[in-house]
């Protein structure tokens, strides 16, 4: 059986949620996991300054959110 355009349009919203939040979920896991996980295990090279972690750290963590934020926006145009 065919999908309707709406069908059609909420199953396009759905997949382009689900992009955004498996992007938030890597920009948080790569830029603010990984460096916190490196610094307290000591794989960081010696020469890192950890302003570096400490900065992007958090930037990364606000950008997950505000991605996570943007797909949930996403599904608000669910019919």
């Amino acid at each position: 059986m065919p999908l309707t355009p709406e069908e059609r349009q909420n199953e396009r919203l759905k997949l382009l949620a689900n992009w955004a939040n498996t992007l938030a979920t890597a920009i948080v896991s790569v830029g603010a996991f990984v460096p916190i996980g490196q610094e307290i295990y000591g794989f960081l090279p010696q020469n890192t300054d950890p302003t570096l972690i400490y900065v992007s750290a958090p930037i990364c963590f606000m950008a997950g959110l505000l991605l996570h934020l943007v797909g949930q926006w996403v599904l608000g145009g669910l019919r």
